[in-house]
């Protein structure tokens, strides 16, 4: 399983597994974090659950950011539209 750069550092990702439990009763739980800035999944017994959760947090990261984006921008747009408005007389407010 491959897993993508972290989304915040572009850091190596690794894979983690814990047992969790004692003897016939333990339970072996996978994790997937960063070795830059350490974010990591949560924890589950599926490792190819966890692979998939990590690599789909870069997609989610980069949509976030375009979506962030464009609302900053929205604003700026439509004061620059009044300014410019202004300036060539016409007004939006009667």
């Amino acid at each position: 399983m491959t897993l993508k750069p972290c989304p915040c550092c572009r850091g190596q990702a690794i894979f983690a597994d814990l047992l969790i439990g004692k003897g016939s009763q333990s339970v072996k739980m996978w994790q997937v974090s960063c070795t830059g800035c350490g974010l990591s999944t949560e924890m589950d017994e599926d490792k190819r659950y966890t692979a998939t959760r990590w690599n789909l947090r870069q997609e989610y990261a980069s949509l976030k950011m375009w979506i962030t984006l464009l609302a900053a921008l929205l604003p700026v747009s439509v004061i620059i539209s009044l300014l410019l408005g202004n300036l060539m007389g016409i007004s939006l407010i009667s």
